[in-house]
């Protein structure tokens, strides 16, 4: 085998052939060659840290903006609980009419002021637009429309017991992303999921409360 002392390289540098320090030195001993050297390794170096710096700041995104990804969490969350009333043909949960053209994925318990169950499906279900954001009576007809459909046994659920099982969203900032893509593949997935599913509305919003993982039992 040819030693390395045998082997000549060309300096990356002058150009001229050299006897290498070791098999991956293309630099020679002149002084300028190794100065040269040591400001390619420097850039060299930087470029890795910028590299690496971006690599870490995009996974960072989501902790330095929270309040953007919950509101996107929010919006498929959303998303998810009007899929749900779809699957059973269900129609506004506040006058019981078709939902014209927009429909809203209805707070019972508003978000703001009970950030603890904004994400829970079993507070949200499927309005009309014009009920959901300008009818006075929203609220009214809301407790209403689940008492007919589901019975006073959820309604009482969903309107007392809930805010008190889930006292504070235990959802750190760092998750949220997370939860944003869990919920964005079972929206992308739904009609997959669902159509091996026996379960009613009522259970398929714990089943999905369950996946996403925000909502644990208690």
């Amino acid at each position: 085998m040819e030693k390395l002392k045998d082997i000549l390289m060309k300096c990356k540098s002058c150009k001229e052939q050299h006897e290498p320090f070791n098999s991956l030195d293309n630099w020679c001993k002149k002084i300028d060659c190794q100065v040269a050297k040591g400001m390619y390794l420097l850039e060299k170096k930087k470029a890795k840290d910028k590299k690496d710096w971006n690599k870490h700041k995009s996974k960072r995104l989501p902790v330095l903006y929270p309040k953007k990804y919950k509101s996107l969490l929010q919006s498929q969350i959303n998303l998810l609980a009007r899929k749900i009333d779809a699957n059973f043909n269900y129609l506004c949960i506040d006058c019981g009419k078709p939902y014209g053209k927009q429909i809203d994925a209805a707070h019972l318990h508003n978000s703001q002021g009970n950030e603890n169950i904004r994400f829970n499906l079993h507070n949200l279900h499927s309005a009309k637009s014009d009920c959901n954001q300008f009818s006075s009576e929203h609220k009214v007809g809301y407790r209403i429309g689940i008492e007919a459909r589901y019975g006073k046994e959820y309604l009482n659920y969903i309107d007392n017991e809930l805010p008190l099982e889930y006292k504070y969203l235990g959802l750190l900032d760092t998750e949220v992303a997370e939860k944003l893509a869990i919920v964005r593949k079972i929206n992308r997935e739904f009609d997959n999921i669902v159509k091996d599913l026996e379960l009613n509305s009522i259970d398929m919003r714990s089943y999905f409360n369950g996946l996403i993982g925000i909502y644990k039992n208690n």
